[in-house]
């Protein structure tokens, strides 16, 4: 297949409707009920243990229903959350979730984690939970993480190591979409979450010139906590 070829195809996957469009309160409650919170570990993950420092910017890639999102904001009075997503219908119960608790340091904006808008430069932290497993563009969506982090930044991944598990939601969504006769294949998502391995993850997180990377598992899940070369360091990239 040519490039042109290649670049028509991509495109047209981009514009076949969403299941987490389509189904975005299913999806609302599987991350509010089903899905585990690793608020805790974010925070000891990428804060000092006095806190994060005043302005302090965490933008939330694939953020769903703002979830961590406003988890953050709530607990950190003093940072600035970002969540970015490709659906509009699950945007707008992430605004409704800040605007219930009263959140004036929470916003959310549609965006693809594969090309972040030029406005995302020079974050202090980014949380990425769960997105790897339907994403079709794993190292893209890494190198913009690292592209957007300012030296020195840390970003937190979250990914689920249970297959079974792991697939229910996405798999529930297909069978509602036929259940409700839409066209086989109409979808963008693939037609099951693909769960990384040990070595496929940490092979992934490696593929960027960190400072540094902390690995860990559980029964659950997979962890990655990364930092960018500090401004110091000759070899570092500036975002």
């Amino acid at each position: 297949m040519s490039s042109v070829d290649s670049e028509i195809s991509a495109a047209a996957v981009t514009e076949r409707e969403s299941l987490f469009e389509r189904w975005s309160w299913f999806y609302a409650l599987c991350r509010e009920y089903l899905f585990r919170d690793h608020t805790d570990e974010i925070a000891g993950s990428l804060f000092p243990s006095e806190g994060p420092r005043p302005g302090t910017h965490v933008v939330e890639l694939g953020c769903g229903p703002g979830f961590y999102s406003c988890r953050l904001a709530t607990e950190f009075p003093g940072i600035q959350t970002t969540g970015i997503d490709l659906s509009e219908k699950l945007l707008l119960r992430a605004k409704l979730r800040a605007a219930r608790r009263r959140l004036v340091n929470c916003d959310f904006s549609l965006g693809d984690a594969c090309s972040l808008p030029p406005w995302i430069a020079n974050v202090d932290a980014i949380v990425v939970s769960r997105l790897f497993l339907i994403v079709p563009g794993r190292e893209a969506v890494l190198s913009e993480i690292h592209r957007v982090l300012r030296p020195g930044g840390r970003c937190f991944i979250a990914e689920p190591t249970s297959g079974f598990r792991t697939r229910i939601p996405l798999s529930c969504m297909w069978i509602l979409s036929k259940l409700t006769s839409s066209p086989g294949g109409s979808y963008r998502e693939p037609l099951q979450a693909h769960v990384m391995t040990r070595p496929d993850f940490s092979t992934l997180i490696h593929s960027q010139p960190w400072e540094s990377v902390d690995l860990q598992y559980d029964g659950w899940y997979q962890y990655a906590v990364c930092q960018k070369r500090k401004a110091s360091d000759p070899a570092a990239e500036v975002a």
